[in-house]
C-alpha cells in the first residue's frame, strides 16, 4: 500500500509539472501543488511545494517545513578595508543574500540529492564548476489548489544537508512510529517574491477601467451631440 501511494504521488507531480511548465512559474493561477502524505497536519490545510530546476530535469517535493533565513533585510559587506571595528561603518551595505532552509521526507529527490553530494565533494574547490553546482527554485504556499504565496530564488546552492529521525512526540508527526527527514540549507544569488492575491486584484481593477476604445464613436451619436 505504501509503494502504491508513492506511485500516486509521483504520477500526480509529474501531470502537475506539465502544468507549472505551461502556466510559466510567474503565473499561479490553477496550478496544482503536490500531495503531501496523509499523516501530515497542516493549520488551515495550507501546504508547502517546492519546483527545483536543475540542467537535468525537474523535481517537484511536497515538503513539511521550509524558512527563509536571508534575503529580505541588509547586511554589511566586508571590503576588508577597515583596521578596526570603529571604522565599519564606512564599509559597503548590500541586501542580504537569499537564503531559505527546507525539510522533507527521505526519499523521491535523485537530482537534489547529487546537488548535495557534488557540493560536499567539491567544497573545497569554490572556483570549480560542477553539473549541479547551481539550481533555480520555486516554493509555493497552497492551500488546496490555491496558490497563497510563492518564492522564487535563482542559481541556489546547497549549503548543508543533514538526515535525521523525528519522532511522534512532534506534532506535525502524527501516529505511531519514526520518520527520516533530510534537512537542507540553500544560499541563492536571485530572488523573487510573488504575490497572486495582489496581482489578481490588480487584474479585477484594471478590467473595471473604461478604455477610450469601448467609448461609441460621435458618428453614431444623436445629431445635436456630433462635432463640427
Amino acid at each position: 500500500m505504501r509503494y502504491k501511494t508513492i506511485i500516486i504521488i509521483t504520477a500526480i507531480s509529474i501531470v502537475t509539472l506539465a502544468a507549472i511548465a505551461s502556466y510559466g512559474i510567474s503565473d499561479t493561477e490553477g496550478i496544482t501543488v503536490s500531495l503531501q502524505p496523509s499523516k501530515m497536519v497542516f493549520v488551515e490545510n495550507v501546504t508547502t511545494t517546492a519546483v527545483f530546476e536543475f540542467r537535468d530535469g525537474s523535481e517537484m517535493i511536497p515538503i513539511q517545513q521550509f524558512s527563509q533565513t536571508g534575503g529580505y533585510g541588509t547586511t554589511t559587506l566586508s571590503t576588508g578595508t577597515a583596521k578596526k571595528p570603529s571604522e565599519e561603518s564606512s564599509e559597503v551595505t548590500g541586501r542580504s543574500k537569499p537564503a531559505f532552509t527546507m525539510e522533507k521526507l527521505v526519499g523521491g529527490t535523485p537530482y537534489l540529492y547529487e546537488a548535495a553530494d557534488e557540493t560536499q565533494k567539491y567544497f573545497a574547490s569554490s572556483g570549480f564548476e560542477y553539473d549541479y553546482k547551481y539550481f533555480d527554485v520555486t516554493v509555493y504556499l497552497a492551500k488546496g489548489g490555491d496558490v497563497l504565496r510563492a518564492f522564487e530564488y535563482h542559481d541556489c546552492q546547497v549549503t548543508n544537508y543533514a538526515v535525521t529521525t523525528r519522532s511522534d512526540n512532534e506534532e506535525g508527526y502524527t501516529g505511531k512510529g519514526f520518520v527520516l527527514v533530510d534537512q537542507f540549507s540553500f544560499e541563492c544569488k536571485g530572488y523573487l517574491p510573488q504575490n497572486p492575491a495582489m496581482d489578481k486584484l490588480n487584474e479585477i481593477e484594471h478590467t473595471k477601467t473604461t478604455s477610450t476604445k469601448d467609448l461609441k464613436s460621435t458618428d453614431q451619436w444623436e445629431p445635436g451631440f456630433k462635432t463640427p
